[in-house]
This record gives structure tokens, sequence and C-alpha cells, in this order.
């Protein structure tokens, strides 16, 4: 079992969950309020990528650019669908792209998002979708670099939510030289990676340091930000949904 704790002013508690090979990965997160009554209880797996999407795309509307609105996705699952929906709820997304392995995946995706109100197609390559995109987004199990640095186009923000140890890792280790700022949600816990994490003697800030003065950038400046789940924050989630 693996717990994480949170808390603010005005609300504390914790998540549960189970590291076992089983068919489901349910987990449950309990919160007080201040006064130290139960305030609620969630059970399922729905707020794991919420959470995920919900900071990185804080991130995003700190690091990107203003202007940026043409989202790349590479991977088709739920961390990448979630993270589309939440990008949406306060940015207005003028294209989406999705490119995955399999051509059934990635077009089921697109037709999802569609479906939700977003301008959502299928590409062909990992590399169309990096030259179409100035949000672009990592979401996949892959131990190698689903995309070249080289890709990657001026002004762009790239976000990776999958892995990122120094022997398994989606992004290219070279994208993190080309960007001006490599940030990430919980320095602890990147740090923390069995085995020590790719970035690993660079320079990485945290993401709090930019969220009361923002960050300053150039029109072509590359951001990258490696989204690792701040733990406890799943107690303020679910204190907003309930």
């Amino acid at each position: 079992m693996t717990f994480t704790a949170g808390s603010a002013a005005d609300i504390f508690g914790f998540r549960a969950y189970h590291t076992r090979d089983t068919a489901f990965d349910e987990q449950v997160i309990v919160i007080w309020d201040s006064s130290g009554r139960v305030a609620g209880v969630v059970i399922g797996t729905e707020l794991g990528p919420l959470r995920t999407s919900a900071l990185g795309v804080l991130a995003t509307q700190v690091l990107a650019r203003p202007d940026a609105s043409r989202l790349g996705l590479i991977g088709s699952g739920v961390q990448a669908r979630q993270h589309a929906l939440t990008l949406a709820s306060v940015r207005e997304l003028t294209q989406v792209l999705v490119y995955s392995r399999q051509a059934a995946n990635r077009e089921t995706l697109a037709a999802e998002l569609r479906d939700a109100g977003l301008p959502a197609q299928a590409a062909h390559s990992a590399e169309e979708v990096c030259a179409a995109s100035d949000l672009l987004t990592l979401a996949t199990t892959s131990n190698v670099p689903v995309i070249h640095s080289e890709w990657v186009q001026p002004g762009s923000h790239v976000c990776t939510l999958g892995p990122k140890e120094e022997h398994r890792h989606e992004f290219p280790p070279e994208l993190a030289r080309r960007a001006t700022q490599v940030v990430t949600d919980s320095l602890n816990q990147l740090q923390g990676y069995p085995g020590n994490h790719v970035l690993a003697g660079e320079a990485v800030t945290p993401l709090g340091a930019y969220l009361t003065g923002g960050v300053t950038r150039q029109p072509d400046d590359i951001t990258l930000f490696l989204s690792v789940g701040l733990a406890g924050t799943e107690v303020l989630l679910a204190q907003a949904l309930l």
C-alpha cells in the first residue's frame, strides 16, 4: 500500500492505493474539514488523471506562450484524453493532433475529442504532430524517446507525463538542453526516482517558483515540464469536486 497526504488551511486528508498487479487500481481519498469532521470520501480511478492533467495544465498556463493554441498529443490513452479536455477548459484550442503507434487508437481518441467539441484529428506520425504544434504533450509508457529533439518547434511548450527515469524515458534528454526553462511539480519526487531521473545533475526548477511572478520568456523559447504528479494535491482536488 502507498499513502500520500495533503493539507491546506481548511482541509486535510490522505490518498491510499495498492501496488499489486491486479485488474483494478482503484484508490481512496479521505478528507477532513478544519473542525476534524470527515468532509468526504472519493473512491475509484478518475481522480488520478484529473490530478495529473490539472497540474500539467497549470504548468502550461504559467510557462507557455499566451497565444499558443495548437495542441499535439503523443499517446492516445486516458492521460492524453484528460489532458486535452482539461486544457480546453482554460484555453481555446485551434487544433488538436493525436498520434500513437496504433492507428485505431489515435483515430478513436480524435473522434472522442471531436465529440467533446475539440478540433481534433489523427496524425500519421509523431514528427507531423511536433511540426504543427506549439503545445506538445507526451503521454506514453514508452521506455525510449517517442520524439526527436529537433522536431520540437521554437516557441513550443512541452509537457511529459510518462517515464522520465535515467534508463527509461519518453522524451530525449537533448530537449532539456534546448529549453530555456525545465520545470517540475515536485523536485523531491523527481529526485526520488529509483536509479535517478534522466536529467539528474541538470537544473530543474519547481513550478511553485513561478506561480506568483510567472516566467519571462521570448517568443522562440522552448519550455519543458516534467510532470511527476505532486503527491497530496488529490486532497485539494477532492475538496473542489465535493
